[in-house]
């Protein structure tokens, strides 16, 4: 038996495994996410109750399967096999370049403190030592390649000089593995690439060639209707098409980040028009993204978990009566996600010097009209977002 058989065959072993487990895991939810609820436009109903809803109905179809590899003479230059052979339909796993490839995606909304998370997550990283080669992890918090990859950035300084002629889509077989080869070249380091790019992100005129921007009609749409668009799934990238065209050659990591839902609003109290519009933006792609979650429960390579989630409220030092607590709860953070991530070393006493909490109360920030609309729309937010953390874990058991 070939190694190309047999790799086929341990792919195909390990989907239905996981597949398996996401079947009955997603079944024993089902009766809390059929309850979602749908945002009505009577501006006189007060209580806006979602629809039933079947999770399976607003599956990407990119998730489903890996999309077979369309020409690529429209727009890259010679790049095209010298034998002619048609090029297969499934990328083949590459192990040892998902040993030695990382992607780690601090995902979550708008205001969940993506920029705070990242030094943590960081000095964690740069606190390993490869146990098979004895080197420290090359740890890289602004992957270029990657964002090129993912989001259209970079036309001119890394697209181009690729040899496309014009951005390609964010699963194009040809764009990944260019994306893959300078993101982590074989050198002999396990390299660790952390994005963190929010949802929603940016502005309408952002300047930052996003494939597709913030979209101005997501002002006058329910957040159901924002989960349900094209445009909301493919920004600031397209996740299932992400996830399905570079598991084969790196192991990819979501770390979900969930900070308490006024918080999250106040920090961006004048986007969108004012935090009322804002909300439902951010409930929009809080109902996206859990739809995204809870059909990528496990890596159908490794069988290994695929997300993990951080409740902020949980790091923070105002919900703690002693130090010793906080460095408690910190402590057990930090070894919760060395192990998800399969980092050798949990122990960082480093990774929260640059952490900084803000001292503003949101209900002063957004004040008491808009504190009573937020908080009845927290009410369509149970049973969907934050999404639930692992049983018998107190740090992952967060509040809305």
């Amino acid at each position: 038996m070939s190694y190309r058989q047999r790799s086929s065959i341990l792919v195909f072993l390990a989907a239905a495994v996981a597949g398996s487990i996401l079947f009955a895991s997603t079944n024993n939810r089902r009766s809390s996410i059929t309850s979602l609820r749908t945002y009505s436009h009577v501006e006189d109903q007060s209580h806006r109750q979602l629809a039933s809803l079947n999770l399976a109905q607003f599956t990407d179809p990119k998730s489903v399967t890996t999309r077979s590899d369309a020409p690529l003479e429209e727009h890259i230059a010679q790049e095209t096999p010298p034998d002619g052979t048609p090029r297969e339909q499934f990328a083949q796993v590459d192990p040892q370049s998902r040993r030695n490839c990382q992607i780690i995606y601090i995902t979550g909304v708008e205001g969940a403190t993506h920029h705070g998370f990242i030094p943590i997550i960081e000095a964690l990283a740069r606190n390993q030592i490869d146990p098979d080669t004895g080197r420290k992890f090359h740890v890289d918090s602004s992957p270029s390649a990657l964002k090129a990859g993912l989001f259209g950035w970079f036309q001119k300084k890394k697209i181009k000089q690729w040899g496309f002629k014009i951005t390609p889509e964010v699963d194009d077989p040809a764009f990944v593995q260019k994306v893959v080869a300078e993101s982590c070249p074989d050198d002999g380091r396990k390299h660790v690439l952390i994005e963190w790019a929010s949802f929603p992100s940016g502005h309408e005129d952002d300047p930052r060639s996003y494939r597709v921007h913030r979209q101005h009609e997501w002002l006058t749409m329910n957040p159901e209707e924002i989960a349900n668009s094209e445009e909301a799934l493919k920004h600031p990238t397209n996740m299932n098409a992400f996830y399905q065209s570079y598991s084969p050659y790196v192991d990819i990591k979501f770390i979900v980040l969930h900070r308490p839902f006024l918080e999250t609003i106040a920090s961006h109290r004048d986007w969108d028009g004012g935090p009322e519009i804002h909300s439902n933006i951010i409930r929009g792609f809080m109902l996206m993204l859990r739809r995204f979650l809870d059909t990528h429960l496990f890596d159908l390579v490794s069988g290994r978990r695929l997300w993990s989630l951080v409740c902020v409220e949980r790091i923070m030092a105002k919900n703690y009566e002693t130090e010793h607590d906080l460095k408690v709860a910190r402590k057990h953070v930090m070894a919760y996600l060395s192990q998800f991530l399969d980092w050798p070393d949990g122990d960082c006493s480093q990774c929260f010097d640059d952490w900084r909490e803000s001292s503003k109360d949101p209900m002063d920030v957004l004040g008491s009209e808009n504190v009573e609309i937020l908080t009845d729309h927290m009410k369509y937010l149970d049973g969907v977002w934050p999404p639930p953390g692992e049983e018998g874990i107190v740090e992952q058991q967060c509040g809305i």
